[in-house]
């Protein structure tokens, strides 16, 4: 099932800044990561269009750099331990139903997470560093939209979840919170 592009929410280059903005508020810079694939495996043009086969080449692309990152990848290496593909698979599920709506994701986001209650707001935020990095790369902006709002709800509705709802997020995410609702905005008046 492909997402028109007329559906296509619009976006100016925001993953990149976003995704400078989100590295400034973690020990590391993306730049620094040992990629899942080396940089000159990255697609030559970005991906206009969404597609279950952008969709999986997000998650896959995206859950290798997890896996190597210095910060996430041990959390995720022992919380998946045997089940890598099963949760790959979810994954994709998962993102196919926020963005292509194919109903296919089964499961309480909240819940999945509650085990993670020891994280910290510093790793949401490589989280969603390297999230949006990922999608700078493979996607052009406009479909980086499509994944790039739900993340960071998603993110900020988990982190409340496991805090408290008296938790503060780290300013980067909130610049980044506050920027999407002034787009989303922005796009219910045009």
């Amino acid at each position: 099932m492909r997402r028109p592009a007329a559906e296509t929410p619009r976006m100016t280059a925001v993953p990149a800044r976003i995704s400078a903005e989100m590295s400034a508020a973690t020990s590391r810079q993306t730049t620094d990561l040992p990629a899942a694939q080396p940089l000159t495996d990255w697609p030559a043009t970005r991906l206009a269009e969404i597609d279950e086969d952008a969709v999986r080449l997000l998650v896959h692309t995206f859950y290798g750099r997890i896996r190597d990152d210095d910060l996430l990848g041990p959390i995720f290496r022992q919380a998946l331990e045997g089940r890598w593909d099963m949760h790959l698979e979810k994954m994709v599920a998962f993102w196919s139903s926020i963005v292509l709506g194919a109903k296919r994701y089964r499961g309480n986001v909240t819940q999945a997470h509650q085990p993670f209650g020891h994280l910290s707001g510093e790793h949401f935020s490589r989280w969603l560093a390297l999230f949006f990095d990922t999608l700078d790369k493979l996607f052009e902006p406009q479909a980086a939209f499509a994944f790039a709002e739900p993340a960071i709800r998603i993110a900020e509705s988990l982190q409340l979840n496991l805090f408290g709802w008296e938790y503060t997020l780290p300013p980067a995410q909130r610049a980044l919170l506050d920027s999407i609702k002034q787009r989303r905005a922005a796009r219910q008046h045009e």
